[in-house]
């Protein structure tokens, strides 16, 4: 086996992902990409009481081209989509889009989020997709 050394830490920077507080290791100053992977984001949230949960969250945006991976530690995540997709994913589990040809979608707390305790944890990966798979449009719920 060899022991291989690392080579450098990434810090997360604070940043606002419409009004939601996430972290983000990369993109940034110090590292842009690290190929196949665009950019990681860390959310640990407690969802506010006084925004209706239909309201909260990520709303409607576009991607195109590449996978955003969902990983769900604490809460959930009610993703729906412009390709007709309404599903929710629960602490456990994993939502992988293939935004292919492109697609809006929203990232909202699901209904029952404060049955569940009212926090959301989860990472959310990008990545890219080989020129020959970059239009196939696929969602998969874990």
């Amino acid at each position: 086996m060899t022991n291989r050394k690392i080579k450098n830490i990434l810090y997360s920077q604070p940043f606002d992902m419409g009004g939601m507080p996430i972290r983000q290791p990369f993109p940034s100053a110090e590292v842009e990409q690290i190929d196949p992977f665009l950019l990681l984001h860390h959310a640990e949230v407690k969802v506010p009481k006084h925004i209706p949960v239909e309201k909260a969250g990520v709303g409607p945006h576009p991607h195109r081209g590449f996978s955003p991976v969902t990983f769900v530690f604490k809460g959930g995540v009610h993703h729906r989509d412009s390709r007709g997709n309404n599903n929710t994913v629960y602490a456990g589990g994993t939502q992988w889009m293939n935004a292919g040809m492109g697609i809006i979608h929203s990232e909202r707390p699901p209904q029952d989020i404060f049955e569940k305790g009212g926090l959301q944890e989860i990472i959310q990966l990008w990545i890219n997709m080989p020129a020959q798979h970059k239009m196939i449009n696929l969602l998969i719920f874990l």
